[in-house]
């Protein structure tokens, strides 16, 4: 039997474990070694997953890196398709998602691969569909989600179908996982959002992006509850919609503030969302007793994407009788690129058992 101690209980950790469950079966014993869980409340902001918006918002292959992963982004697309009909406990919904561009770049414009392949019922909208201020503007079937249900989902499945163990500890370094293990020749795996390294300390190429997203319980029956709305102003600033699922509420935002690690939610971001929202999104606002349009804010969201330069880590490296595969480093694309991710992770270790 082959032991797996996955470091890190995030979407990517729980998505390799579930890969790895689904496809290997009881050949492959897996325990999942986190500081932070799916049911441990309330969220850190350093445990990024539960925080994220959590839709799949296509993008042009800017880079050799982004080139690379995008497939990634096809076999999650490909294996949510089958979960939202088998498990809509996951709270994965199939919509419409738009785009508009208020300056879009060359790839944008010529649909560089990596924006439109594989996607269902894409199209560039035509001059007459698109608001004022707006250049270009795409439609195309997406998934939205509401990011800790499926967390969750992903979580009781593992513990209570595939009998997956899961360690809340802190690790200082990755050379602490085999101790979780039984076998003297485990395969680590580490989903570490920022590449915690073996000896300690992070991967040097990782960094975060700051994110503040407003949670807001909007009007019943608004124009939103089957759409997610992305706005690229001219001067380079992103505000989306996303709706959760399950009563989730909406989602509106939002930043993204690379190097920037404040845990606390500021004023200015949260004002700023407020007055981009209330003019691309009014429809998500209510009305109080004096007639004033308000957004009924439930929570302000804080979280660090982990990001890496040269995109995602699949690195397998060999320390004494310990093999380490490595798959970290999704930054916004945690969700989009998680059973992806998983399913590499999966490949990986088919081709080294042959070998353990």
């Amino acid at each position: 039997m082959t032991e797996v101690i996955i470091v890190g209980a995030g979407v990517l950790g729980l998505s390799a474990a579930f890969a790895i469950a689904e496809n290997a079966g009881p050949s492959v014993k897996i325990t999942v070694v986190a500081e932070h869980d799916p049911e441990s409340t309330p969220f850190s902001p350093k445990y990024t997953s539960p925080w994220a918006g959590a839709h799949f918002r296509p993008f042009p292959s800017k880079n050799p890196a982004e080139l690379k992963d995008y497939p990634l982004a096809r076999v999650t697309l490909s294996r949510f398709k089958e979960l939202a009909k088998t498990n809509p406990e996951s709270s994965i919904k199939f919509i419409k998602g738009t785009e508009y561009f208020g300056a879009p770049d060359r790839f944008y414009q010529n649909l560089t691969e990596g924006y439109k392949e594989g996607i269902d019922n894409f199209r560039v909208l035509e001059n007459s569909e698109l608001p004022p201020d707006v250049k270009m503007g795409t439609e195309y079937d997406t998934f939205v989600m509401n990011s800790p249900h499926y967390l969750v989902f992903l979580y009781r499945k593992l513990r209570f179908q595939y009998d997956v163990k899961f360690v809340k500890a802190r690790l200082g370094s990755l050379s602490e996982a085999p101790k979780y293990a039984d076998s003297p020749n485990p395969v680590v795996v580490n989903c570490t959002g920022m590449g915690l390294m073996w000896d300690g300390g992070y991967d040097p190429a990782c960094f975060p992006i700051r994110g503040q997203t407003l949670l807001v319980n909007p009007p019943t029956g608004n124009k939103y509850e089957n759409i997610t709305v992305t706005h690229q102003s001219a001067s380079n600033e992103w505000t989306f919609c996303i709706p959760r699922p399950l009563d989730g509420g909406m989602i509106l935002g939002g930043t993204k503030q690379p190097y920037e690690t404040d845990e606390a939610p500021r004023p200015e971001d949260t004002k700023a969302l407020i007055e981009r929202g209330s003019k691309l999104f009014p429809e998500l606002m209510k009305t109080d007793d004096k007639g004033k349009k308000y957004f009924d804010i439930v929570r302000v969201n804080v979280g660090f994407r982990p990001a890496r330069d040269g995109g995602i880590n699949f690195a397998v490296e060999r320390r004494g009788n310990v093999t380490v595969i490595n798959a970290y480093g999704a930054g916004g694309s945690g969700y989009e690129f998680s059973y992806g991710v998983g399913h590499k992770v999966y490949q990986l270790l088919v081709s080294l058992r042959s070998k353990l």
